[in-house]
């Protein structure tokens, strides 16, 4: 059933890879828990999926320690419900699991200044093929705000020097537009000779040193060297930094490929230095 379940995920609902190795590892968790625990497999078919206790998924989802990663498999077993009962139109569960809680916490920005030297900086070096990889990828994924999977996935065809974009495949296989900023227009204009100079014989914009793909697992570790964090703190940076310079939620969210609002505006957090100067700036008694 699991099988059958990520096919259809693949085919019609044009699900990404990462969704559905994600999906995967969870049911698959699942799965070899109850094999183990309680003796049957409950993806063995429409009757066993239907065994499967409210007891038994929190007994599971118990020995994992964080909030976030029990949601997220609690909502691969709710996707994979809502398939038995609409796809294979089948009694599912005779319970509807619930989410977890999640404490409410704001993405961390990292300061402005601190990116902008980095970039700087690795601007300041010898224009070799391994600098100008670097710098791109930091700039799409900070100056664009691209998912790390889209960085990766990103084609040469998907540049647009003509009309000065950035055509994008998000989430959901939903296409976006980026304004190409004059920085990284002279960047991939720099680039991009010397990635053909490799003899590449595929389509990926970026690229390791031997000319294969870089793949998401590689822009992690780039991101961990020049910068101490990881890729999507990147993306939550410069929605930070475009907000607060004035930017509108709505044109953020649009950057980003955010599919609602309310996920933009969790970036609206009041920093300590902007309450202040609102404060002496406005208040009637300051």
């Amino acid at each position: 059933m699991i099988e059958a379940f990520l096919a259809y995920l693949t085919g019609l609902q044009k699900a990404s890879l990462h969704t559905i190795e994600a999906y995967r590892r969870d049911l698959e968790g699942l799965q070899a828990f109850c094999r183990a625990e309680y003796g049957f497999d409950p993806f063995g078919g429409v009757e066993a999926w239907r065994r499967l206790s409210r007891p038994m998924l929190w007994a599971w989802l118990g020995t994992f320690c964080r909030a976030t990663t029990r949601a997220r498999k609690v909502a691969a077993i709710r996707r994979f419900d809502a398939y038995v009962r609409r796809v294979l139109r089948q009694p599912g569960l005779t319970w509807r699991p619930a989410t977890p809680r999640l404490p409410r916490s704001l993405p961390r920005a990292l300061p402005e200044n601190s990116l902008l030297l980095t970039l700087q900086s690795l601007a300041e070096r010898t224009p070799d093929f391994p600098t100008l990889r670097d710098r791109l990828a930091l700039e799409l994924l900070y100056g664009c705000g691209l998912r790390r999977s889209e960085a990766a996935s990103l084609k040469v065809d998907q540049v647009h020097f003509s009309l000065r974009q950035l055509h994008i495949l998000g989430k959901g296989s939903k296409w976006r537009v980026i304004p190409l900023y004059e920085e990284l227009e002279a960047l991939l204009k720099a680039y991009l000779p010397h990635r053909n100079q490799l003899g590449v014989s595929h389509n990926f914009l970026l690229c390791t040193d031997q000319g294969a793909p870089l793949y998401a697992k590689a822009l992690y570790r780039l991101v961990r060297r020049y910068l101490g964090t990881y890729p999507h703190a990147l993306r939550h940076s410069i929605a930070t930094h475009l907000l607060a310079r004035g930017a509108s939620v709505q044109a953020v969210k649009e950057l980003l490929g955010h599919s609602s609002l309310a996920t933009t505006q969790k970036y609206l957090a009041i920093t300590p230095e902007a309450l202040k100067e609102a404060y002496l700036r406005l208040h009637p008694r300051a």
